[in-house]
């Protein structure tokens, strides 16, 4: 197989590095403005402020921050007089004690003093009390009308949670490329349109800036858990799979395909290659073989299930091209002399007794309480050896044909 070429990794220079934090600055600083609640107009302000500090004396940061810094207490009063005039509005319209704790609630959101508030609190208090000895006297129809105006506002407060404003807000910030924040804002309104596509962009857009920071585990895992097929997402994946391959070190847990792995071994010559076995054994979807015939590996029935079925559904086709052929050796087993077979060229392979003896500590789990094949044959001709729940090589082995055991696939990957 022809060697492809690693995509060079974009490297900012310091200079390119700092406009790019310039310009992502001045996109916090004018998104502020366009924020549905006023209370992210302040946080927006602040984070800008502080990236432009953090910018120094580059281009017009400092004036900017300043504008910034200037445009805060702007903000903080108008939400501020928001509230106010809220609570205002509401006390001018109230007709029932209701509409007065409605006035009431608004006022209290004013955390300090500001202009007559207390006032304010007090005087719908009295109105408060005088409405609800009136409406002890209204007919049943004027009270139904009192609660229709509760729900309406009520209903405008849950406007302000529902799927809908989540969704607007996320939609802002996906366009100010601010994903983090967006798909926190967009996870409240999954179901909702087409959030689910644009939850995966964001993670889509999470994903390629985790590898730019040199983050590829990051990376691979929101490929894995969180975009699927999305775009080139499986080919990215891929590619980000190899570069935490290329500084994996024996003993390590990584992401390949669908399932996690131990690094049991690295081979450095002629090429780089790491042995990859599945973290845990799970529960084989194939028979070692099926009933009346011996359990040789090269014949076996889970040998053709892990390299066909197993195979095209665990790996991509771009992971595919780094699941090396192997010549697998299955030697006969140590203590009967039941001959392993002819050798044979895999993929995708199980362990031998020896290879279990080998990466024995490496492989046990208090979380791995299954027993799982070996290739090594059993004591006759009709079972196989296998490792036991405990992590210990039982090598007079098991019916082949039982549904009871785990499989442990085990792969070589090349770097490419």
């Amino acid at each position: 197989m022809a060697k492809r070429k690693k995509k060079a990794e974009i490297i900012l220079s310091p200079e390119e590095q700092r406009e790019a934090d310039y310009q992502k600055a001045i996109r916090r600083m004018e998104g502020a403005e366009k924020m549905l609640q006023p209370e992210d107009k302040v946080h927006m302000y602040r984070e800008a402020m502080q990236m432009f500090e953090a910018l120094g004396d580059y281009e017009d940061s400092e004036i900017r921050r300043k504008r910034c810094k200037k445009r805060l207490p702007l903000a903080r009063r108008e939400y501020r007089e928001e509230v106010y005039q809220t609570g205002m509005q509401l006390k001018k319209e109230a007709k029932s004690a209701a509409d007065y704790e409605a006035a009431i609630t608004e006022f209290h959101r004013l955390r300090h003093e500001y202009k007559d508030a207390s006032s304010q609190i007090s005087e719908c208090e009295r109105l408060k009390e005088k409405a609800y000895k009136n409406e002890r006297a209204k007919t049943i129809a004027g009270k139904i009308l009192a609660l229709a105006a509760v729900a309406a506002a009520i209903a405008v407060i849950i406007f302000l949670r529902s799927p809908a404003a989540y969704y607007m807000e996320g939609s802002l910030l996906m366009a100010m490329q601010d994903y983090e924040r967006a798909n926190t804002i967009l996870s409240k309104s999954k179901g909702y349109k087409d959030t689910d596509e644009r939850l995966r962009e964001c993670n889509y857009q999470r994903a390629l800036r985790a590898a730019e920071k040199g983050s590829y585990a990051k990376a691979v895992g929101l490929l894995y858990d969180k975009v699927g097929d999305y775009k080139d997402a499986q080919e990215k994946k891929a590619q980000y799979e190899m570069a935490v391959l290329a500084e994996a070190e024996t003993g390590d847990v990584v992401t390949y395909g669908s399932a996690k792995w131990f690094v049991a071994d690295i081979v450095s010559e002629p090429e780089k290659k790491l042995l990859l076995i599945r973290r845990k054994p799970v529960k084989e979807q194939a028979v070692y073989q099926t009933a009346g015939k011996e359990a040789v590996w090269e014949q076996s029935h889970i040998r053709t299930w892990l390299n066909s079925d197993f195979y095209e559904t665990c790996f991509s086709k771009y992971e595919q091209e780094a699941v090396l052929s192997t010549q697998i050796v299955t030697e006969a087993n140590s203590a009967y002399g039941t001959q392993g077979g002819n050798v044979t060229n895999d993929r995708v392979f199980l362990l031998d007794e020896g290879e279990a003896a080998q990466y024995k500590t490496l492989l046990a789990s208090d979380n791995n309480q299954k027993a799982w094949w070996l290739r090594t044959p059993g004591k006759n001709a009709e079972s196989a050896a296998f490792v036991s729940a405990e992590g210990d090589i039982m090598h007079y082995g098991y019916a082949a044909d039982t549904k009871e055991m785990a499989v442990r696939p085990a792969v070589w990957v090349g770097l490419r």
